[in-house]
C-alpha cells in the first residue's frame, strides 16, 4: 500500500525551518493561525492541492482510543465448579489464560490476548447463606473502586454486563463483603491502537506511539517497526509528515520473518531514490 503525503503542520519544533521553507513554494498557500482541528476530513481536502502548493494536514495520531474486539461468549469463571464461594473477601482471576478450568471455566482458550486492557464480562453472583450484598471489580494492583458492579440477594442469580479493566498480566480482582458464588462469561476485549511517528534515524519521535516494542532504520529509506502483537492481517498505512507531494511511503506487513513487524519503504517520487524522512505509520486490525 502506498501513500503520497502532503505537508502537515507537525508539532515538531525541530522541523520549523523545513516547514517555513516549504510554505514559500507557492503564494497561494495560506495557513490560518491557531491549532488545526484534528479532523481527518481536512486531509482529504488537502489531497486536491496542486503539486508545489503547501498544504497543512490535520491528520493526527489516533490518540488513546481503544478498540473493542468481540469474541464468542465464553465462560472464564464459575466458582461452583472450582474455587468455592467467595465469602467476605476478594479473589484474583485471569482473563487471558490458555485454559480457564482452574477458575471453573472453559477447559481451553477464549481467545483473549495478553495485550487486552479490559474485558467485557457478563458477571454474575448467586447468593449464599441468605446474603444480600454486592460485587466490586478492578484491575489487580490498582485502587479498589467505590462503585459496585453487581448487587445480589437470595432471590436467585443476578448478572450484569460490565467492562472489567485488567492489569498488564490480564488479572482482575473481585470482592464481596457478603457470600456468593461467582460466574463470568467473556464477550470481548479492548486493545490499544497501533501507530507510531518515526524520525529519520529510525527512533520513535517525541514518544508518539502506541503498541510499539521497537523501531529502527535498516538502510536509507528502509525502516522496521515492531508492535506488541501479530499484525500480518492488519491494514497498514504510511504518511509522510513533512513535504508536499514528494515522497511515497509503502508499508509491508506480510513478508517479515516476525509477524509483529512491518517494514516501511520511503521513496522520493521525483527521483525514485530511497531517502529518510519523518513519517507516521498506523495499522487497523
Amino acid at each position: 500500500m502506498s501513500t503520497t503525503s502532503r505537508l502537515r503542520r507537525p508539532a515538531l519544533g525541530l522541523l520549523a525551518t523545513a516547514c517555513a521553507a516549504a510554505l514559500t513554494l507557492s503564494a497561494t498557500a495560506a495557513v490560518a493561525a491557531g491549532t488545526p482541528s484534528p479532523n481527518p476530513r481536512s486531509s482529504a481536502k488537502a489531497a486536491g492541492v496542486a503539486p508545489g502548493v503547501a498544504a497543512v494536514s490535520a491528520l493526527f495520531p489516533p490518540g488513546s482510543e481503544v478498540r473493542f474486539v468481540a469474541v464468542a461468549p465464553c465462560r472464564i469463571i464459575d466458582t461452583r465448579v472450582s474455587g468455592g464461594a467467595l465469602v467476605a473477601g476478594q479473589r484474583t482471576f485471569d482473563a487471558t489464560l490458555a485454559s480457564y478450568a482452574v477458575q471453573g471455566g472453559k477447559a481451553g482458550t477464549c481467545n483473549i490476548p495478553d495485550v487486552a486492557t479490559s474485558v467485557q464480562l457478563n458477571l454474575g453472583a448467586i447468593s449464599r447463606n441468605g446474603s444480600t450484598s454486592d460485587l466490586k471489580g478492578w484491575a489487580t494492583g490498582t485502587a479498589e473502586p467505590l462503585a459496585s458492579l453487581v448487587n445480589f440477594n437470595p432471590s436467585g442469580p443476578v448478572a450484569n454486563m460490565v467492562t472489567m479493566p485488567v492489569n498488564g498480566s490480564g488479572q482482575f480482582t473481585v470482592k464481596t463483603p457478603g457470600a456468593a458464588h461467582i460466574f463470568a462469561d467473556v464477550a470481548g476485549y479492548y486493545v490499544k491502537p497501533l501507530y507510531a511517528a518515526i524520525e529519520p534515524g529510525g527512533g520513535v519521535y517525541s514518544s508518539t506511539a502506541s503498541g510499539v516494542v521497537s523501531s529502527a532504520k535498516s538502510s536509507t529509506g528502509v525502516y522496521t517497526v515492531t508492535f506488541n502483537r501479530d499484525v500480518e492481517r492488519c491494514a497498514a498505512a504510511g504518511t509522510d509528515i513533512i513535504f508536499s507531494a514528494s515522497r511515497e511511503i509503502t508499508v509491508d506487513n506480510g513478508f517479515s520473518a516476525d509477524p509483529n513487524t512491518v517494514t516501511v519503504y520511503v521513496r522520493n517520487t521525483a527521483t525514485g531514490a530511497s531517502e529518510d524522512t519523518y513519517f507516521y505509520v498506523s495499522l487497523t486490525c
